[in-house]
Parts: structure tokens; sequence; C-alpha cells
């Protein structure tokens, strides 16, 4: 490339004009050339994002880099779940439950043939047999597909325990951080934390294992907030129960790792206070429990509504016809949210309103020799407050959103009366059967629900 004539004017002592030869990149200039290659041509394994792939022909529909040979030895990727997700990280699914189902009431079953005519000529409608068949062969794919792509023994399993496994996982991730800053601020005194730092530490702990597992599981971790979507919003009752398992186990693996790792404080805190172990700070830093002026009905209250407004504000982020957040806004929302609960609710009684984190604690200090009062304390207060209370609560806070606020038909509320009244005497009738109870009222249950028909 030559100089320019203002050059050659400013550079009057040359005589011959230097050439430089320009340098052309494949693509464009040099500089453009450059860029292409930092993004084209090589992976990026950012943690910034994955928008570092643009110019990459191998990107799947979520920007993500993938190998062309990628899927041939990773068949289940990008299958997906065809099935709801109740997850806190994105708006609730919209479902039909049983009782609002179309033919759960004569009424509905009485279709005259015009009409089941047009519905079989239209090809926009389906008939139920349809419907039912496209279900059964969907099923009997997926029966197909889950047996193939599993090589080796872990991913089979893996693949039936993958939710499971994600809200355990994710419970022990929240409450090991959170039980470990509630550890450090009690067995410093205050040196190493506070008690607005340890409510901080409770909300983003959640806020971190919901962005971990929200997309698997839903990432719950709270047996309240599991239940109350299963009665309103149609989280599937057998599911519930195992994730309820999960969660334990997860509360009972985190208090061990936060035992474990602050064991030494424990100790020492324990002999500079010249007190037993299970008597030191750290019994109220594992374990939730009222202040001892706190009266039973206060401290149940505080837990109840503490509960009630975590589910009706998780149900409110999840209404996608309310103002949900931005996308990836809901898990960061539900973090400050749960920091400022505790921060506003939690002097009273230790600011649990979660039943498993609670229960796992206390099961891992009465494993590590801190004595079966433990139990008995406070009028068995692990039983009526974190369990009686906060349940109780999250039920209330979901009836009030949905009285006030939610439109849907998958919440009872919503139902017609007729419906509303079948489904509850159904549900109470299949319970019975199934555990074999109160056999002589099943015939006036079953006569009940007949009544309902006519």
């Amino acid at each position: 490339m030559a100089f320019s004539e203002g050059q050659q004017n400013g550079n009057r002592g040359v005589k011959d004009t230097v050439q430089i030869p320009e340098k052309e990149a494949p693509n464009g200039t040099e500089e453009a050339g450059s860029r292409n290659e930092g993004l084209g041509n090589n992976l990026s394994f950012s943690l910034a994002n994955s928008s570092a792939q643009n110019g990459n022909p191998n990107k799947n529909q979520n920007d993500t880099y993938l190998d062309d040979e990628y899927q041939d030895y990773n068949p289940q990727y990008g299958q997906g779940n065809d099935g709801p997700t109740w997850s806190l990280a994105q708006p609730l699914p919209h479902i039909v439950r049983p009782g609002m189902r179309h033919g759960a009431l004569p009424e509905d079953r009485k279709e005259n043939a015009e009409d089941l005519k047009r519905r079989s000529e239209d090809p926009s409608q389906k008939s139920a047999a349809q419907k039912q068949q496209v279900a059964d062969t969907r099923v009997k794919q997926n029966k197909d597909t889950d047996q193939e792509g599993f090589f080796n023994t872990w991913t089979k399993i893996r693949h039936y325990l993958r939710e499971p496994m994600a809200e355990w996982l994710g419970t022990t991730v929240a409450m090991t951080i959170g039980l470990c800053a509630t550890l450090s601020n009690f067995t410093s005194n205050g040196q190493a934390g506070s008690y607005p730092a340890q409510s901080a530490a409770w909300g983003f702990g959640f806020m971190v294992a919901i962005y971990t597992t929200g997309g698997i599981s839903g990432g719950h971790m709270n047996p309240a907030i599991s239940i109350s979507l299963s009665v309103f919003r149609g989280f599937p009752a057998r599911k519930c129960l195992i994730y309820i398992a999960a969660q334990l186990l997860g509360a009972i693996t985190a208090g061990g790792f936060a035992y474990a790792l602050y064991h030494d404080a424990i100790v020492e805190i324990a002999a500079a206070s010249k007190v037993p172990q299970n008597a030191s700070a750290a019994m109220s830093a594992l374990i939730t429990m009222p202040k001892s002026f706190v009266h039973p009905a206060t401290a149940f209250f505080t837990e109840f509504v503490g509960s009630a407004i975590l589910i009706g504000a998780i149900l409110a982020l999840g209404d996608d016809t309310n103002a949900p957040p931005g996308a990836g806004m809901q898990a960061f929302v539900l973090g400050i949210l749960i920091t400022v609960i505790i921060l506003a609710l939690g002097y009273n009684t230790g600011g649990c309103f979660n039943c498993a984190r609670d229960f796992g604690p206390r099961l891992v200090a009465l494993m590590a020799g801190w004595g079966g009062h433990l139990f008995r304390e406070y009028h068995a207060w692990w039983v009526w407050g974190p369990w009686c209370a906060d349940i109780s609560g999250a039920l209330f806070g979901a009836l009030i959103y949905d009285i006030a606020i939610f439109t849907g038909g998958e919440s009872p509320v919503n139902y017609p009366p007729r419906r509303r009244k079948r489904a509850v005497r159904a549900r109470s009738l299949n319970l019975r059967k199934k555990l074999g109870l109160g056999k002589r009222r099943i015939g006036d249950l079953e006569r009940s629900v007949r009544e309902t028909e006519e």
C-alpha cells in the first residue's frame, strides 16, 4: 500500500515512495478476518453467554455450538420433555384438570349427532378418540425412545430419576449455603456475619438453586410449594410425594455438609462458652425455634403469614396473565423475596417458612448426639410450626391469590359448583379405596358421586 500524498509531503527527505504490500484476510479486511477467526472457527466456552458463537453454522436453536456428530453419540439430546414443568424459573403451565375436563358431568356427554359430525369433518378439530390415539402413539414412541440411547446403566437410571435428583441437588445447594452462612454468624459471635447477611445468603442460595435445577424439576425445594402447586395448579399428586422425599433427603444432606464444615467452630464456641455442644449458639443456627418470650399463637401465625406471602408471590410470578418478570428474572426476584421475608418475619421463629429446612438439620443434629429433646422442645414445635403452619399458610396464600386475581381453569376456585363438589367427593372416594379406610362410607360416597351426575 503506497503512502498518501499528505504523508509524502510530510516526508520530503525521502526520495522514493516505499511500497508496503497490503495484507488481505480471506473474507475481507484483516480486522474482519481476525474477528471472524475468533468467532467462527474457535469454540468459546464462555461463562457470559453463548452469543459469542455468532457466525458459526454448527448451532442449535438455543445458540449453542453443536458438533455435527454430537447427536450420533448423544441421541437423547434435544428430545426435550413433552410434559408440563411446574417451574419457579418460568411461567407455570396451563393444563386441563379432571374436574374441568369435558365429559366429567352428564350434560357434557349430551352432544347431538350434528356436533359430532361437524367435529369429525372439521380438520382443525380432533375427536376424543383421535386425541387418545395420538396420545397412545406418543406414549409408545416415548417408550421406544426410552429403550434407545442408553450407553451405560447410570444413564438409564438418570433418565427416570432426573427430576427427583434435580430436586435433591437444588435443595442441597440452597440449604448448604444458607446453613453455612447462619453457622458462620452464630459461631463467630457476629464477627463473620450478621442477621441481614445470613438472610441474604438464604435468599440468594435458593436463587442459585432455582437457576441450577429450575429447568429440570422446577426448583421447588419446599414441600409447602409442591403441595400448593398440586392443589391449585395441577401438579401431579404422585410426583408431589416424590418431590417431598427428595427435598427432605436434600435437607438432610445439606445439614450433614454444614455440620461437618463447621464442626470445629461448633466445638470451639461450646468450649469458650463452657456449655455442652447441644446448648451452644450453634443449635439456633441448625434448627428453627421460637424465642422464649414469643407466644405459641404468635409463632404459628408468623410462619403462616410468611408462607402465605411466599406462595402468593410465586403464583403471581408464574401467572402469565399478570405481570411476570422478564426471561430469566424469576429466580432473582424470588431470591430477593425470600431475603425480605426472612428479614421481616424471621426474628420470632428463626425464619423457617420451609418444612424441609427445619426437619433435615434437626435430624442431623439428632444423629450428631444432640439428644432427642430437639423433637420435644417448645411443645414439639417442629410439627406444628414448620409443617402445620407453613403448609396451611401456603395453601391459604394460594387460595387468596386465586380468589382475588387468578382466572385459569386449573384452579379449583374457578370450577363450576357441581364440578367442584364432584371432584372433592371423587377424590375422597379414590383415596379411601386406595388406603382401605372407612369402607362403610365408600358406598355412601359412591352414591353421592352418582347424585352429582344426575
